[in-house]
């Protein structure tokens, strides 16, 4: 639920059709981390993921959080260039019933069923088979989700996965290699993924945030020009308990950690704190908004809106920013 709230030819003998395949046992490409030389990364549901039976297909109940993985990947034996694919769900699982996985990448999401991505890297090619075959590094930023899609089992339970292999890198054969071989992204504890009979209400209090005249004196950089208070206010219909994560995401300005600054007038910056002890809330990361729980059926927490100077030197006039309030049910 969002609310803004912000101004790879085959011939018919059998020997040699043998000794045609034998080489592809073997893998072209292999990557790790960098330093460490990990062939697995995980992501662990933490906890159980209450999916609202309501919801609409497509609706992202859980993400993981963002990586930015350092890799290295290289061929195996001799031979030329080979080029590097992200390859989902390489073991052709179902991920349950009710769900489905996906892959967003450089902004864009990708559902498990979308195959092989490239990345846009390529491994050398390996020319001595005496010693290791260059490699090539690169960041690979990502994170993976759980959307709600299709008929809700009746038993309520989405998955009776312990662990899903969400994607492998691996080169342009496409052949899974197996987790242990090349690096893999894995989500554990799938068994917490449960569905409720009801979504939550969300209402954002005001729904825009009026700092109205905000006067030029004193001015230093970094520190808080105002602030304004908001309330996220929500509740639930049904008898079904959950708690709620919340993640706030800019709309419109520009993010410098965990101030966004307006694009029309950036002497000033928009930063959100938790009004009952003045910690920041992260832009793009989701937080524990609240609990409902039991007979609690309604909640309502508190926010500030601080404008904090960005120059010594700001510039009068008007300035706005919007955001997004996702809901993440657990």
């Amino acid at each position: 639920m969002k609310r803004p709230i912000l101004r790879g030819w085959l011939t018919s003998l059998a020997t040699p059709l043998l000794m045609l395949l034998m080489p592809g046992c073997a893998l072209a490409l292999t990557c790790k981390t960098q330093g460490a030389g990990d062939s697995v990364v995980r992501a662990d549901l933490g906890s159980t993921v209450a999916i609202p039976a309501n919801l609409p297909d497509g609706s992202a109940v859980w993400r993981s959080e963002r990586l930015n993985l350092a890799v290295e990947c290289a061929r195996d034996e001799p031979g030329g260039p080979e080029d590097v694919f992200i390859d989902l769900n390489p073991d052709n699982l179902q991920i349950g019933q009710g769900i489905r996985a996906g892959l967003t990448l450089s902004g864009v999401d990708f559902v498990q069923t979308s195959g092989r991505i490239p990345t846009q890297q390529q491994a050398p090619a390996c020319i001595d088979a005496s010693s290791a075959c260059p490699s090539v590094t690169f960041n690979l930023p990502f994170s993976v989700f759980i959307q709600k899609y299709g008929p809700t089992p009746p038993s309520g339970v989405a998955s009776g996965l312990h662990d899903y292999r969400m994607f492998q890198l691996d080169g342009r054969s496409g052949q899974s290699p197996g987790p242990d071989r090349t690096l893999s992204y894995v989500i554990n504890n799938l068994g917490g993924l449960r569905f409720v009979a009801c979504d939550a209400e969300l209402r954002v209090m005001p729904e825009t945030v009026d700092f109205g005249d905000v006067a030029i004196r004193n001015v230093r950089v970094g520190e808080v020009a105002t602030f304004q208070r908001f309330a996220l206010a929500t509740s639930r219909t049904c008898e079904s308990p959950f708690s709620l994560n919340a993640r706030i995401t800019p709309v419109s300005g520009i993010l410098k950690g965990d101030v966004l600054v307006p694009v029309n007038n950036d002497s000033i910056g928009v930063r959100i704190t938790h009004a009952r002890d003045g910690s920041p809330v992260p832009f793009l990361e989701p937080f524990h908004l609240t609990d409902l729980l039991e007979g609690n059926y309604s909640e309502t927490a508190d926010f500030n809106a601080e404008l904090l100077w960005q120059t010594s030197t700001p510039t009068a006039g008007p300035f706005s920013a919007e955001v997004m309030v996702d809901l993440f049910y657990k």
